[in-house]
This record gives C-alpha cells, sequence and structure tokens, in this order.
C-alpha cells in the first residue's frame, strides 16, 4: 500500500476535480483541490503538499509556469501531469517544466493510482536530503513556523507564516495589498493596509536574522509587496 500523502489536485474541471479529490482521499491521502493556480495562494501557510497531480490548460497561470515555479521553491514537490496536450513538444516541455509523469487524459483509474505509488516513496524524503538538494540559503519551516539560514533559526507567528506562503506561492511572488490582507485575514481598508506594512517590517526583520542580506522584500507603489529572494519549503 502506498504511503499517506498530501496531494493538491490542480483541475479546473469541476467534475473530474471532485472525483479525484474523493478517490485518492478514499485511500488515506490527504487531499485538498484547487481550481486554478491562482487558489493556491490562499491555501494555509502549514499546507505544504508532497504531490501535485495538475492540469496543463488551466485559467490564467498555466500548468507548465505552475510547476516550474513550485519545483523552484520546494525542490522536492513531486508532480504528475494530466493533460490533452500530448504532442512530443508538449511532453518535453512538460518534463522540462518539473513534471515527475505526464500522462495523457483521460487516465484509468488503475494507471493514475499506480502513478501515485509510484511516486510515493520520493514524496516522503527525509529532510537532511531535502536540505541536500537546497541551492537556496533560506529555508522556510511551515510545520515549524520557522525561517532558517546561516545566521541561525527565527521564528515566525501564524499571520506572518500566512503572509510568507502567500508571497512564495505567487506568481513572480508578489501580490497587491488587497490580496495579502485576504490572506491574512485582515480588511481591505486603511487601517488593514497600515496593518499590513507593519507585518511586512516585522517580516523583513525575521529575513534578515536568519541571514538574507539586502531587500527581501519590496514595496510595489501604491500596488503591494514582492518577495525578492527564492526560499526552500520544506
Amino acid at each position: 500500500m502506498a504511503a499517506q500523502l498530501s496531494i493538491a489536485v490542480v483541475e479546473d474541471s469541476n467534475d473530474l476535480r471532485e472525483s479525484l479529490v474523493d478517490l485518492l482521499a478514499a485511500l488515506g491521502h490527504r487531499v485538498v483541490g484547487f481550481s486554478c493556480a491562482e487558489d493556491l495562494v490562499d491555501a494555509p501557510a502549514n499546507d505544504t503538499f508532497g504531490l501535485m497531480i495538475l492540469d496543463l490548460n488551466l485559467p490564467g497561470e498555466d500548468g507548465l509556469t505552475l510547476a516550474a515555479r513550485l519545483k523552484r521553491v520546494q525542490p522536492t514537490l513531486r508532480v504528475i501531469m494530466m493533460t490533452t496536450r500530448t504532442a512530443l513538444v508538449d511532453r518535453v516541455q512538460g518534463y522540462d517544466a518539473g513534471a515527475d509523469l505526464y500522462l495523457p487524459k483521460p487516465v484509468a483509474e488503475e494507471e493514475l493510482l499506480a502513478a501515485v505509488r509510484s511516486l510515493s516513496r520520493q514524496c516522503l524524503l527525509p529532510a537532511e536530503v531535502a536540505r541536500d538538494r537546497a541551492e537556496t540559503t533560506l529555508q522556510f519551516d511551515v510545520r515549524k513556523l520557522e525561517l532558517r539560514g546561516p545566521a541561525g533559526a527565527a521564528a515566525l507567528n501564524a499571520a506572518d507564516a500566512q503572509l510568507l506562503a502567500a508571497l512564495c506561492r505567487a506568481p513572480g511572488q508578489k501580490l497587491m495589498h488587497w490580496q495579502l490582507l485576504q490572506a491574512i485575514g485582515l480588511e481591505v481598508d486603511d487601517a488593514g493596509k497600515a496593518n499590513l506594512a507593519v507585518r511586512v517590517t516585522r517580516l523583513r526583520t525575521k529575513l534578515r536574522q536568519s541571514g538574507h542580506d539586502g531587500n527581501a522584500l519590496k514595496a510595489l507603489r501604491s500596488a503591494g509587496y514582492q518577495l525578492c529572494l527564492t526560499l526552500q519549503i520544506v
């Protein structure tokens, strides 16, 4: 039997997404469905997925850029791409973007479950192996709510971790004020923006404490904020 995994299903077809979630959850996996890449921004900070089942033809950001972006911040993430795009050039682009398996739709349940079993051991790599694979110097431990780097560890509170996780998952690692306020549960008003500015300042301090030099969180004029480094999520 496959190990129990934390799985994200990113699929814009409601019927297919719900059937995949039900199928995998019935086997004991923890499964969350998303209709588009942008919905991942609103996922809780401690939602770290070991496996992603991903459609390519998504509204907004497509599956190829999503996979490549998430692989940069979480190198141990395993990705199964399920798509109607079956030409050789599409398959090559899929693997180049980070696919571990590229399956043409429609996919039989038996084949999908076999693919999940095949990747399950890789999804549970020990933290030491994940650290050896990291290309960045800073790590974001979403379960311990902690930043780790060459200067040591810095503890985060839940709201600051939610803010950091939302930026890590966002396209270009940048979000508008209203998106960040929604992510941390604040009202979209002047008071909320002031509170957000305080939290950004605190987060910058935590990033410096863990060893990052420079402007890790850039203010976008009258717009929002951008995370200007790549964190490894562990």
